[in-house]
């Protein structure tokens, strides 16, 4: 993996490494091909991957690595009906917020349903400037184009927040907030990463991890993630 792409990664199981119970009981909502539910297994907790795309299901399942999960299966964030109430110690929904419009507070209300009293709620998102930040870098030759990504529209593919609609979406579904985490900082900067020296990037890793949650930084950062307890 590139080194801009790890931050976000590393960023994030180090917190999951913190935070979760060993042994835990974990959903992850939209596991994609399944990276953080192997990581997750590997550390001895107990996961069911589940996924809208059943592409991405079949991937998990031909993983060499699946028997380590407890449960593959094909799932809706906003109707996670074939989970029972409160079965679960941890929710994660690591993706499904960035595709959702209004409906986002649905899927967060399902993975609140399913976490026990007690639990961890992990939501990622995209944030509002952090999108517009990153494809400036890309090409701003349309500036009006790039703008509009502060706003959603009905033909957005990607759907984006601030980080205080962030907080609003979680509270309002009865979680208390325990950490907001910028994880992959600027994008132009994490860009420049790729050429750094493995020494250099260790370094800017634990600079990074000393800052993460710093508002100034989740503002910025592509990608945000909020923790909260039920």
């Amino acid at each position: 993996m590139i080194k801009m792409h790890m931050v976000e990664y590393l960023t994030t199981i180090r917190y999951f490494d913190r935070l979760f119970v060993p042994g835990s009981r974990i959903l992850d909502v939209c596991a994609g091909a399944g990276r953080y539910s192997f990581y997750l297994a590997d550390k001895g907790h107990i996961v069911t991957a589940c996924d809208l795309v059943e592409h991405n299901v079949d991937i998990i399942k031909a993983n060499p690595d699946a028997d380590k999960l407890a449960d593959i299966v094909v799932c809706n964030a906003l109707a996670l009906s074939r989970f029972e109430d409160s079965s679960f110690d941890v929710a994660l929904c690591m993706g499904a917020l960035y595709h959702l419009g209004k409906n986002k507070q649905q899927a967060v209300s399902e993975c609140v349903r399913v976490c026990k009293p007690g639990g961890i709620v992990v939501l990622a998102y995209i944030t509002r400037t952090g999108a517009v930040l990153a494809n400036i870098n890309e090409d701003a030759s349309n500036m009006d184009a790039l703008l509009k990504m502060m706003d959603d529209t009905d033909e957005s593919i990607f759907f984006n927040l601030w980080p205080h609609e962030m907080d609003d979406i979680a509270e309002k579904c009865g979680l208390e907030r325990m950490h907001h985490v910028g994880t992959d900082m600027i994008y132009p900067v994490s860009v420049k990463l790729n050429d750094a020296s493995e020494e250099s990037f260790q370094k800017y890793m634990a600079f990074h991890h000393q800052i993460c949650e710093d508002p100034s930084v989740l503002g910025a950062s592509i990608h945000g993630l909020w923790i909260g307890r039920k």
